[in-house]
């Protein structure tokens, strides 16, 4: 087991990263990326969550996503709590209830992994993230790990970044313009 996977450990052990299922992490960590899609669901709340799928075949993907916890208090905004990044294996590529598909292409022959992913996220602190009171948030981190993965050189399309980021500013499927909500990192 190398280094990483050890710096994974701790993290999960303080519940802040989350495997689905547990048994299947070190399978979900060494899961090699085709292209990462940024996807709007379907609206709760007067909004809609987003989050990632990292696709691992035609048929297949990983889903990385940033979920307020509901339960762990905020340090940074009053009443709201702190995030979980859960990554789930999915035996399709999106959840049904996608209203938008945006596909980001990654640097090619890179050999991607989740595990490289994930420890980039690690590395510049944006797993340490919190959701506002009202549990709203995921759409600002989205935004954030778009440009992170660009600078870092994962993905390689500034125009489809800056599509995702048009409509991460809208209500889907409608299309209607919506703020942005901002979540907070923390130390």
């Amino acid at each position: 087991m190398n280094q990483t996977f050890l710096f994974f450990g701790w993290w999960t052990k303080y519940y802040i990263i989350h495997f689905v299922p547990k048994s299947r992490q070190e399978h979900l960590l060494s899961g090699r990326i085709t292209h990462i899609i940024a996807a709007p669901h379907h609206q709760d709340a007067g909004t809609n969550h987003w989050c990632f799928y990292l696709a691992t075949s035609p048929t297949t993907s990983i889903q990385l996503d940033c979920q307020p916890s509901h339960s762990v208090p905020s340090t940074v905004l009053p009443g709201g709590s702190k995030a979980f990044i859960i990554i789930s294996e999915l035996d399709y590529s999106l959840a049904p209830d996608v209203e938008g598909k945006y596909v980001l292409d990654i640097t090619p022959d890179r050999g991607l992994t989740v595990n490289d992913l994930l420890t980039l996220l690690i590395g510049n602190g944006r797993h340490r993230y919190e959701f506002d009171s009202r549990g709203v948030g995921c759409r600002f981190w989205v935004t954030e790990q778009l440009e992170l993965f660009y600078a870092s050189r994962v993905l390689t399309g500034r125009a489809q970044i800056e599509d995702v980021k048009a409509a991460i500013k809208k209500l889907w499927p409608e299309a209607t313009p919506l703020e942005l909500d901002r979540g907070a990192y923390y130390e």
